[in-house]
């Protein structure tokens, strides 16, 4: 009875949440980050949380702010519940996490990249210091920009990292196409393809996928051959 109670609360708490393009599983949002050559944002939040709350509805619900998520991050909200998943070998409860990473108070965001974190920020951020931290933080991680965030704030910026063409197995193909909602196959390219250049494309051209870089895109995988 207590894991039907449980599983009936996460998928409440899944429905109601503002953006679509949320993971819940900390184990996949990190494989699909080192896939997709994305940083991680770990959202640790509680259902108590008035300042989780207020994050949500006057930030993430920002349509600007929600681009930059989209394009550039793959982003992961943590409540504290027995919830298990495997992280880095591992094997956690969501509880657990909150202790692994040293969170105290939430919100906490928590930055990682690849195998290592970059940053946190514990507590609320109004919506244009946050939406600045992340361009801040992208370029930090792919340009190791150097200023302080002070001076970076002072400065008029708009960066969502470097274009990619990403080379894949089948099985991370795959895996992304599964678990990615902000993914898309790409089979065929015509004049009338509307194109997405926030949206992570996966294609099995190198041609398609050249065209896409060229139109803007971020990211685009595309499947090697055997």
């Amino acid at each position: 009875m207590k894991k039907i109670i449980f599983s009936l609360l996460l998928i409440v708490s899944i429905l109601s949440f503002s953006y679509k393009f949320t993971f819940f599983d900390l184990g996949t949002a990190h494989k699909i980050s080192q896939i997709e050559d994305k940083p991680l944002i770990i959202y640790f939040s509680s259902p108590s949380c008035g300042y989780c709350k207020k994050f949500e509805e006057e930030v993430l619900s920002d349509k600007n702010f929600r681009e930059i998520l989209r394009a550039s991050y793959i982003f992961v909200k943590i409540n504290p519940n027995t919830y298990k998943t495997s992280f880095m070998g591992e094997e956690f409860t969501n509880m657990e996490l909150f202790s692994v990473f040293g969170v105290r108070g939430t919100p906490t965001f928590v930055f990682w990249y690849k195998d290592k974190i970059i940053t946190s920020i514990p507590g609320y951020l109004p919506l244009n210091d946050f939406s600045k931290a992340l361009m801040y933080i992208l370029r930090f991680t792919y340009e190791n920009y150097q200023e302080s965030f002070e001076t970076y704030m002072t400065q008029e910026d708009f960066y969502l990292g470097p274009s990619e063409i990403i080379h894949v197995s089948k099985e991370y193909f795959d895996f992304v196409l599964e678990n990615d909602k902000n993914a898309e196959l790409i089979q065929e390219l015509t004049d009338e393809t509307v194109i997405d250049q926030y949206k992570t494309y996966l294609t099995y051209s190198t041609e398609n996928a050249e065209t896409l870089k060229e139109k803007g895109v971020l990211r685009i995988l595309v499947m090697e051959e055997k």
